[in-house]
């Protein structure tokens, strides 16, 4: 699970593959209006359309339905689960374009300890991705405009190849699960009209619930399902009292105090002589 993987052609992705076309997805749900960002990343234009018209225009557009919010479409039940014990919360996005989107390369990271696995699912026309592994990061960035965990670096560059071992390149096409463990650096252009899922999860319980806060999905459990030890546990597991401390400094007061209420919602009041 710590490096990429991608298995071709999953035939238990078939049904939803054939569910998820743009007639399909324009017929179910044509009137819903959604924000679009350009297909080139950093170009920083956005508009509102319907969904419907959006997709009618889809071989022409200039706009990029990036990172939303997939349950609308109503497929957690149908996407692939972590092999891991514990059963994480996932966080599933549907991402629609035309050929020539851009997703520069880019960490999925929310911060230095939030980082989360992707399986990204291609399900409609085609995509180029490449990934390099996070130890690569400098050789990656050098030379680079950075802007957080985004780079403008070029995967076709010949001096990023030299520079970065672990570089690889994939095409994927219609039912193809690519696994990008957390941190890997990844870029990712659509080669045609193009439809993909990703599922996000999080080997860590607080990154969880950070996130879920952060995102407004947090929903208070109906008991407390843990208890002060297992909060220790995780809190080791993120890093230690000094991780945690140093995520809840880059927040808003209103966002930490969100968060330390939800860490006491599902660990018990314990957690408050942690926090």
């Amino acid at each position: 699970m710590e490096t990429p993987w991608m298995s071709r052609d999953v035939s238990a992705l078939d049904e939803l593959a054939a569910l998820l076309t743009p007639q399909r997805i324009a017929a179910r749900h044509g009137t819903r209006l959604v924000t679009l960002e350009h297909k080139e990343r950093w170009r920083n234009l956005r508009a509102q359309q319907r969904l419907g018209d959006y997709l009618a225009g889809l071989d022409t557009t200039e706009f990029y339905l990036r990172q939303s919010d997939a349950s609308f479409v109503d497929i957690a039940h149908r996407l692939p689960v972590s092999p891991r014990s514990r059963k994480p919360a996932y966080f599933d996005n549907i991402w629609i374009g035309p050929p020539g989107t851009v997703q520069t390369f880019h960490q999925d990271n929310h911060n230095d300890y939030v980082t989360n696995h992707n399986y990204f699912i291609q399900l409609f026309g085609w995509k180029y991705i490449a990934v390099c592994h996070p130890r690569d990061t400098f050789a990656l960035t050098e030379g680079a405009t950075v802007r957080g965990h985004h780079c403008d670096a070029s995967p076709t560059d010949p001096n990023v190849w030299q520079r970065v071992p672990s570089l690889r390149h994939a095409i994927v096409g219609p039912c193809d699960l690519l696994h990008i463990p957390p941190s890997y650096w990844h870029y990712v252009q659509s080669l045609s009209v193009s439809i993909s899922v990703s599922r996000w999860w999080f080997d860590n319980r607080l990154a969880e619930i950070i996130y879920s806060v952060g995102q407004g999905r947090w929903e208070r459990p109906a008991i407390v399902v843990a208890d002060t030890r297992t909060f220790v546990a995780d809190l080791e597991e993120f890093g230690g009292a000094c991780a945690l401390k140093r995520v809840l400094l880059q927040l808003s007061p209103i966002a930490r105090f969100a968060i330390i209420t939800a860490f006491s919602e599902f660990y018990g009041k314990g957690v408050f002589d942690y926090v």
